[in-house]
This record gives structure tokens, C-alpha cells and sequence, in this order.
């Protein structure tokens, strides 16, 4: 499984060239919620909250970009009345559409599992 997300820049004014981090952070604050969902589909069972990006995850070079995103995980069992939160990490691919005015964030490859 794969999951991916686009999210408009805003101001959509001037699109750079290259993407920068504040550029990343700026967007990623702005859509949390639309992050939030596209890190739902790897957790069937857990609501995801709290997206942030890790402090100086932000890698740059001339053919990728990528980061770290931090996130909870939310679980409620009902048979036991207990709430549980779980901190987790995903590293997170990020390419610039400017034609679209678009970040699109790619996470990670997570193979599917056969049902048992």
C-alpha cells in the first residue's frame, strides 16, 4: 500500500522552482487534517491526530525531497473503557507540481498482508 496526497500552496502567487522548508512547513501546518487522512489508510484501526513534521527532517537535494512526519495514534476499546495514544513516525516523499501550485506528499511502501 501507498498513500498519496496533494495539497495546494498557499499563497498560490509564486510557485518556486525548488521547494523549500518553509514552503513544506507552511503547507503541511496549513492541510494537517488532509495529512491526518492520507496517514489514516495505514492504520485501519487507530485514528490519526496530531500531525507535525520532525524539527529538521526536511532533506533537500537536486532529485528529492523528503521528511519525517510525527503523528498519535488514537485507539478506544470499548470492552475495556481505555483510551490509548501511541506515538509513531512516517518518512514522507515530497514533490513540487508548479504548474498545479501543488505539494504532493507519498509515504511509505507498506506491503499488504493475505488474511489469515
Amino acid at each position: 500500500m501507498l498513500s498519496t496526497i496533494k495539497l495546494k500552496i498557499s499563497p498560490v502567487q509564486e510557485v518556486p522552482v525548488q521547494v523549500d522548508s518553509a514552503l513544506i512547513l507552511q503547507t503541511i501546518q496549513l492541510h494537517a487534517a488532509q495529512v491526518a487522512y492520507m496517514l489514516q489508510a495505514y492504520h485501519a484501526r487507530e485514528k490519526v491526530s496530531r500531525v507535525t513534521v520532525v524539527p529538521d527532517s526536511i532533506s533537500n537535494n537536486a532529485e528529492l525531497t523528503t521528511l519525517k512526519l510525527q503523528y498519535v495514534l488514537e485507539e478506544f476499546s470499548a470492552c475495556s473503557a481505555i483510551d490509548t495514544l501511541q506515538q509513531e513516525k512516517m518518512t514522507v516523499t515530497v514533490h513540487l507540481d508548479e504548474k498545479a501550485g501543488e505539494l504532493e506528499l507519498t509515504g511509505e511502501y507498506w506491503p499488504e498482508r493475505d488474511p489469515d
